[in-house]
């Protein structure tokens, strides 16, 4: 364990072939991936706290046990601005390196939230690809309900160049009108001013192209139903404080989640989902 940016305590994973990740333990947070080329895939607001107890703009937030606004709780719920986390294993094996959290009920869990729970966050890093695996385990006597999303931002040269591909036919909530539901009708979604969609029921599999030159990022999902598109569009992002000038631009969050229905987990029994990144080249596509 080190200090990581604004002194906060943080973890780095280094593979052999020069990829890393960098999480601030403070809220289980990815800060940073770079791929064995050295590129950073992760967008990092320029404006950003790195406080405890503050949420931090960019990178892989996790959103529990509330998605946004949907609920009685602080927006995307505490886990992501806990303190509470706490490293249960670290390791590089099988051509991989490993680090998995761990975040149980306490005292200040429950003033938010009254139920007892494990999550287990595991982050698995590969030469170029990144895996973020999200369990939760009922120790409740109780059921329990909630939403969730491993909130990923990553970086893009301009996103008005970006398209994402693997969302056409699905029904998505539009957040940016309203919440009214449409069906999406393009192959290619483009990223014209605010974009604010939870992809409803989405396919395992989606695509941002053109993230960077002709790169893109491969998503894969097992377990979450929902993806969510955002970006938030020149017009509105200057309300947001915490988003320097003009990096609307260079930012898209593709992001699997459980948000359309709340999972409900019934004493003694867990959910697991996770999410994969992988680069790709136009070449490699063809």
């Amino acid at each position: 364990m080190a200090r990581g940016r604004g002194d906060v305590p943080s973890a780095t994973l280094a593979h052999p072939s020069g990829a890393v990740c960098e999480v601030a333990l403070c809220g289980a947070h990815i800060t940073s991936w770079h791929t064995h080329d050295g590129v950073e895939r992760l967008f990092m607001s320029s404006a950003s706290a790195f406080a405890p107890g503050s949420a931090i703009r960019g990178g892989i937030p996790v959103c529990f046990p509330q998605f946004s606004g949907r609920g009685p709780l602080p927006k995307h719920g505490f886990a992501r601005t806990s303190s509470e986390w706490q490293i249960e294993a670290m390791s590089t094996e099988d051509d991989v390196c490993r680090l998995v959290l761990v975040l149980t009920d306490s005292d200040a869990t429950r003033a938010h939230w009254p139920h007892s729970f494990t999550l287990r966050y595991t982050i698995i890093l590969a030469s170029d690809g990144l895996t973020t695996e999200f369990e939760l385990h009922n120790t409740d006597e109780a059921p329990l309900a909630f939403t969730c999303a491993l909130h990923t931002y990553f970086a893009v040269a301009d996103v008005r160049d970006v398209r994402a591909v693997g969302l056409q036919g699905l029904t998505y909530e539009d957040n940016a009108a309203g919440g009214e539901r449409s069906t999406e009708a393009s192959e290619q979604v483009a990223i014209a001013g605010e974009v604010d969609r939870v992809y409803l029921d989405a396919h395992e599999t989606a695509t941002l192209r053109g993230v960077r030159g002709h790169e893109s990022i491969v998503i894969n999902k097992r377990g979450f139903r929902d993806l969510v598109l955002w970006n938030l569009g020149e017009v509105k992002a200057p309300s947001m404080a915490d988003l320097g000038a003009g990096e609307w631009r260079n930012y898209i969050c593709l992001e699997a989640g459980s948000i359309g229905e709340p999972v409900t987990l019934a004493p003694g029994t867990s959910f697991c989902g996770l999410q994969s990144f992988a680069v790709q080249t136009d070449d490699e596509r063809s």
